[in-house]
């Protein structure tokens, strides 16, 4: 893809995801911070390296309008809804030249938003984030946190949510030899809601691995990964995780990233279950203006919604991209299965969830190259608890200063 005369700020590409047609994806983004604790900061996963700009202050806006064709997930009695927002952007980095030994990087976005046939929920949704960095010869520790708040009609819970995640974490990286990389760090990531009748969780986890460099283009390795799961609604589980890691780039065309294994979990000391875990992620360039792009994503992760359950969750999505002149427009897949996995007797009982959504996109900018037109549109059905279609249709603005 052809990215060079874009000039958005770093964090532009999670605006964009989390304001565009999209469904509301809440109880399950606990999982999100298991990607970082294996493969680099969250920050470094969120734009290719052509969009990084580093050094001084970064300011951007986008308002947007989302029509949605069912509103509250509802299976006979689909109503519609139209709200409106506006997300600011201020952002600052540190490391003008690139090269420093430490570096700083802090972000701030509200979200207001408002909705046209239920006020009731008009509110301001706040995210922010800060990373740091320190560097020597063969070392590197990166420290990282993130606070988000959340809102819309959650897929598991089948009623609108207002909740938080709080995601923190560090990474400590050595290089052992000239082609082995030692790593170890921790992550935690902490979720509330505010309605009563839905359960908050924490999700920590311990990490230690390494990789070998077998070519320039190739690396293996392996990760043990100790996570505790705790929560209101779910009892105490321990889960020990054997990552297998596998890292492969030729030049800018191919980039494949894997971290994927068995992971044992254990409750309370009684009930256990073995089952596999972890994520591939895979950018393919297959011309100069063509990309394909594929994840997979497992975990395991408590449900908001039940109690004394997990969700065994997982994501597969599947885009094709085409850079155009001007802008550039993309189409893909997503589909979701989560499992429920009762770990209690008095465990709630109800059916698992799948989903399947497909998406289309369209963004190019409009009179100068910091301002830019998104508009996408999303068709997804869901069976399980209740079986409903939903239509959005996003369309946005964007502007970096």
């Amino acid at each position: 893809m052809n990215l060079k005369h874009l000039r958005l700020p770093i964090l532009m590409i999670a605006v964009m995801a989390q304001s565009g047609a999209r469904a509301a994806e809440i109880s399950t983004r606990i999982a999100d911070p298991t990607e970082w604790s294996t493969g680099g900061g969250m920050l470094e996963q969120m734009v290719p390296t052509e969009l990084k700009i580093k050094g001084g202050m970064n300011l951007a806006l986008q308002v947007g309008a989302t029509y949605d064709s069912n509103f509250f997930l509802d299976e006979t009695n689909a109503e519609s809804e139209t709200s409106f927002y506006a997300s600011p952007l201020i952002e600052y980095i540190s490391d003008p030249e690139g090269g420093a030994k430490s570096s700083f990087a802090v972000s701030y976005r509200p979200s207001f938003r408002a909705y046209n046939e239920n006020s009731e929920y008009n509110d301001v949704d706040h995210v922010g984030e800060v990373s740091w960095t320190i560097r020597g010869s063969r070392t590197e520790l990166t420290l990282y946190s993130r606070y988000d708040e959340l809102s819309g009609t959650d897929r598991l819970s089948g009623e609108f949510v207002n909740g938080s995640l709080f995601t923190g974490g560090m990474r400590l990286e050595r290089r052992l030899a000239s082609r082995t990389i030692g790593y170890l760090g921790a992550s935690s990531a902490i979720s509330d809601y505010s309605q009563s009748d839905l359960q908050g969780a924490q999700v920590d986890s311990l990490f230690l691995g390494g990789l070998w460099e077998a070519s320039s283009r190739t690396a293996y390795g392996s990760t043990i990964r100790y996570s505790h799961i705790s929560g209101d609604g779910v009892p105490d589980t321990d889960a020990w995780a054997l990552l297998f890691e596998a890292r492969h780039t030729v030049g800018s065309r191919i980039n494949l990233s894997a971290s994927i294994g068995p992971e044992y979990a254990q409750e309370d000391g009684n009930q256990d279950r073995l089952s596999m875990t972890g994520f591939l992620k895979g950018t393919y360039n297959f011309a100069e203006r063509w990309a394909w792009i594929n994840s997979i994503r497992h975990a395991l992760v408590p449900t908001s919604s039940s109690v004394n359950q997990l969700v065994d969750d997982l994501v597969v999505s599947t885009t094709l991209q085409r850079s155009l002149e001007r802008g550039s427009i993309g189409g893909g897949l997503e589909y979701r299965y989560s499992e429920f996995v009762n770990i209690g007797r008095d465990a709630d009982l109800r059916n698992d969830e799948q989903n399947l959504a497909f998406v289309l996109s369209w963004s190019r900018p409009l009179f100068t190259d910091r301002l830019a037109l998104d508009t996408s549109a999303r068709y997804a059905f869901n069976s399980g608890r209740s079986d409903w279609e939903q239509f959005l249709f996003a369309l946005a603005l964007r502007s970096s200063f």
